[in-house]
Formats: structure tokens, C-alpha cells, sequence
């Protein structure tokens, strides 16, 4: 594993901090953002030591979480009891980080074990001294998970509702369904930019989420059709998305295109019960 570097870069109004190594030989990065003394994810557990230093230079007012997962909520409890800040995170979030999960050991080596976190519910709208975020649940990738959208500036916070215009592989548990739902009522309102969590900033935001949001119905449409002609779920998945055999094994299949295929096959069966 290589040493772990943060770079910063401005956007706007927004301080974009990037953090970025490498395991196993595989980059991995991450992002989190900070605008108004409002920081938006806190980093994973694995950066403390950089979010540290971080902070001494721009210590934050107030974090927000976009969901529960150890790479946006790492630090926010270390934040929360150095800095005296108050965490706002969705009611879900705050249930599941009042005693987090143990992580699947994977995941621990990665990013690292999140702690405790006593947080505050966050109502519809987020105030800070310049600016309003409304924030937006938008299950799917979690069924906590919501992001925050500045409408005058056309800034969207996304966590990790966008991540890219394709997905190759999902994680057990996400549903095809609700990304959907939630990337429609997120561009049912304005904005152009959006900062993503692993992307970092998008400039032509909506488009790309417009992308997404298409690739996942030709998803929904074509698993239905081979699943239709009798073709199996795995293999499905390859002849789709092919995914990533490494990241499969090394997460125990916690991480694999076979999710995302699974999810829409579940959701149909579970339409067809309702009717």
C-alpha cells in the first residue's frame, strides 16, 4: 500500500479535498468537500492522520454526512469531539452510527473501522452563514443515504449516488430500483455541478446523471430480456457488465456485477407478487 496524499483544489466557493493511494495495485480515492465551514463526508478512518492536519488550517462549523459507510463518516466523530461541531447525517444514518457495524474485514484493511457517532437529524434544509443546501434522500446505493443541493449556485453533493455514467459492478445489498427513483427526483430540481464522493467534480453534473440514470434502465431492460429467454443471473451479469473477478473474490462477494442483476430480478418478483 502506498503512502496515502490529500490534494486540495477550489471550486467556486467549494475546497475539494481529494485523497488518493493505492492497493494492492489498484488506485483507490476519495473526496470530501468544504464550503462555508459546512464539511460534507469526512474522509475514511485510514486518512486520520491527513484529515488531522487538514482541519488545523480549516477546522469545520458543522459536518454533514451523505450516508453511513466508513469512507464518508471515518472522522466525523473524531471532528465532532475535537472540534466541538455538531454531525447532521438522515435519521437512518444516525440510527446505524450510534453503534456501527463491524465491517467485513476488507473493508477494515481498505478504509478502515468507522466508530461511533452521535448525530443530529438533518431537517430539509441545511443553513450555513452564505449559503442553503436542501437536502434529498436518495436511497439506493443504502437505504440511508441523501445529498445536498445548493439550487441558486447549481451545486449537488452527491456522496455516492453518481460514482460514474456506468457501473461494472454493485455492492450487496443496493438496489437498481431506487438509485432510479432517487437520481429522477434529484434532476426533478436545478443544478449543473455536481461533486461526487470517487468521481470528485463534475462539471456537466445533470448530463452525467441523465447518463446514469439511462444506462441503468437499459440495465433494468436487457437483465429482464435475457433473464426472459432463460439465461442465468451470473451469467447475465458477465455478458452485461463483466465486472471485476479480483475485487469479487478479495471482498468475499460483497462487491459484484451479480449484485446489481440480482437486485432488478428481486424487484421484478416483488412487483409481480404485488399484483
Amino acid at each position: 500500500m502506498t503512502k496515502l496524499q490529500l490534494s486540495v483544489q477550489h471550486h467556486d466557493h467549494v475546497r475539494t479535498v481529494k485523497g488518493a493511494f493505492t492497493f494492492l495495485g489498484h488506485p483507490l480515492r476519495f473526496y470530501w468537500y468544504c464550503v462555508d465551514g459546512l464539511w460534507i463526508d469526512t474522509g475514511p478512518p485510514r486518512a486520520r492522520v491527513q484529515v488531522a492536519a487538514f482541519a488545523a488550517e480549516h477546522p469545520p462549523s458543522v459536518v454533514a454526512l451523505t450516508h453511513f459507510h466508513e469512507d464518508h463518516s471515518g472522522n466525523a466523530g473524531w471532528l465532532a469531539r475535537t472540534y466541538g461541531v455538531p454531525v447532521m447525517m438522515s435519521e437512518e444514518t444516525a440510527r446505524i452510527l450510534r453503534q456501527p457495524p463491524s465491517i467485513p474485514v476488507y473493508r477494515k484493511w481498505v478504509w478502515g473501522q468507522m466508530e461511533p457517532v452521535s448525530g443530529t437529524v438533518a431537517e430539509e434544509l441545511l443553513q450555513t452563514e452564505r449559503f442553503r443546501f436542501r437536502v434529498i434522500p436518495t436511497p439506493g446505493h443504502c437505504p440511508d443515504h441523501v445529498v445536498f443541493l445548493e439550487e441558486e449556485q447549481g451545486w449537488l453533493f452527491s456522496g455516492d449516488l453518481f460514482l460514474g455514467t456506468r457501473l461494472h459492478y454493485g455492492m450487496r445489498g443496493e438496489s437498481v430500483a431506487d438509485m432510479i427513483a432517487s437520481i429522477e427526483r434529484v434532476l426533478s430540481y436545478p443544478f449543473e455541478t455536481v461533486f461526487c464522493a470517487h468521481a470528485g467534480v463534475v462539471e456537466e453534473g445533470r448530463k452525467a446523471l441523465e447518463a446514469k440514470r439511462r444506462f441503468l434502465l437499459e440495465l433494468v431492460e436487457e437483465t429482464r430480456h435475457l433473464a426472459q429467454k432463460g439465461m442465468p443471473a451470473r451469467l447475465i451479469a458477465w455478458k452485461l457488465l463483466q465486472g471485476n473477478k479480483l475485487l469479487e473474490w478479495f471482498s468475499l462477494g460483497e462487491m459484484g456485477a451479480i449484485h446489481l442483476v440480482r437486485s432488478i430480478l428481486e424487484e421484478k418478483r416483488a412487483s409481480a407478487k404485488r399484483f
